[in-house]
């Protein structure tokens, strides 16, 4: 079946190229008058009619940072967190196609590639296919130039699905938003053992209250993932909420002998004006069976992780964090005043990888856990610039001592790190 949709999957892919690239088109219709305005601090290009659009989403950056280290060394220092650049185009009204880049960290990545029609519903709906953030989560399918703190929370992001290969459906209105898809791996794993599996996902949220600068949404997503060409292998991993010191405290390695894994997060978030607050938590179950083909197999336990965040902010000038329907997720704050604005804000965040239950051969899985609790500045000049300034304390637990128990556990350090970010 999977070899099916695979094949399936590549055929939609190829005629979406064919029709949007390659399909002839009358000369006289492709010579249009073109206008060039600014939208959400963007440089657009777009055709008189109105069928034609194109834009670069071009990011940068900087990072530093400081730590008081307790157990482990860290790494004071300045970094490119991310060198962005994409191009974006809207193609005869509903057709819309994106490619990004990253060129952080001396090295080239893949983020987002796909072509999507958008005028399913009257122009409600899309299908889409490529490379893209997986429906699963809120923080995780924020864009990154809009996320409140520096860093995605460690609660979290190592349950999130992230970009995959995929095929996607979504459907929404002023007041909800369902999304389905099914996807294989990362554009960027080339080499192939064998077979490409495919997992499913899905995200719906709802809003009671859609009032203006007055937004209640909650939601859920599930996910059923095997793991990735059959290696029956998976492994959760987690950062500490900075990424100037590379280090991941949580880290399970990889998990052997996994069957599948089921993944569930709720969330909820909410505007009122200057106040802004949101949370979510995740938790997956891991089945395990024995893949050794021993006529007497081994019994082995399925195991259960999670975490989640809560945060909340408040803006000191008299601004809000617009909501995009479409996406639900916040979007661009533009600043009411020429000054800027100004806000605080505060999270807390745990992970727990330590999982009890002992197999036959009284192997224990604990992978560690962590909480930490962040402060934060943010100023932003105007729309098209932002800087960040957090403050954070991680407390670790004695099992979190990385994927190969080379770091000392019970760690508990502190940071203060900055960012200047512009996106044009």
């Amino acid at each position: 079946m999977f070899k099916t949709l695979k094949s399936g999957l590549l055929t939609f892919v190829a005629l979406l190229i064919f029709v949007s690239i390659l399909a002839p088109v009358n000369a006289q219709a492709m010579i249009r008058d073109t206008t060039a305005r600014v939208e959400d601090g963007f440089l657009v290009f777009e055709s008189d009619d109105g069928d034609f659009m194109w834009y670069w989403d071009a990011r940068i950056y900087l990072d530093l940072a400081g730590y008081k280290e307790d157990k482990n060394s860290l790494s004071n220092g300045f970094m490119v967190r991310r060198a962005r650049w994409a191009m974006k185009t809207v193609m005869r009204k509903y057709w819309y196609a994106e490619v990004d880049f990253d060129f952080a960290e001396e090295k080239t990545e893949l983020k987002d590639a796909y072509i999507s029609y958008r005028g399913l519903f009257g122009g409600t709906g899309h299908l889409r296919v490529g490379n893209f953030r997986q429906p699963f989560g809120l923080e995780e399918n924020i864009t990154s130039r809009n996320l409140m703190f520096l860093e995605r929370s460690q609660g979290t992001d190592g349950f999130a699905v992230g970009r995959r290969m995929g095929l996607e459906f979504a459907k929404w209105s002023h007041n909800y938003r369902a999304a389905v898809s099914v996807f294989g791996a990362d554009v960027e794993d080339f080499e192939k053992p064998d077979d490409e599996t495919f997992s499913i996902a899905a995200r719906v949220d709802f809003l009671p209250i859609t009032e203006d600068q007055h937004i209640l949404m909650v939601g859920a997503s599930g996910s059923l993932r095997q793991t990735d060409f059959n290696t029956h292998k998976a492994r959760f991993k987690t950062k500490p909420e900075t990424n100037v010191a590379d280090v991941r405290y949580v880290d399970t390695g990889n998990i052997g002998n996994v069957d599948k894994y089921s993944l569930f997060a709720g969330e909820v978030a909410y505007v009122n004006h200057r106040f802004f607050a949101m949370s979510e938590y995740m938790a997956t179950t891991v089945n395990r069976k024995d893949f050794s083909g021993d006529p007497d197999p081994m019994a082995l336990d399925d195991l259960n992780f999670g975490g989640g965040y809560v945060y909340a902010a408040f803006f000191l000038t008299d601004d809000t964090h617009p909501f995009d329907m479409m996406s639900m997720e916040p979007g661009r704050v533009n600043p009411s005043s020429k000054n800027g604005a100004w806000e605080l804000m505060a999270r807390y965040s745990t992970v727990d990888m330590d999982d009890e239950t002992i197999d036959e051969d009284l192997t224990e899985h604990l992978y560690g856990g962590s909480s930490s609790l962040t402060f934060g500045v943010k100023y932003y000049p105007n729309s098209n610039v932002n800087i960040y300034m957090n403050y954070g304390m991680v407390d670790n637990n004695e099992n979190a001592t990385g994927k190969d128990g080379s770091m000392v556990g019970d760690d508990d350090f502190q940071y203060f790190q900055m960012r200047f970010l512009a996106y044009f």
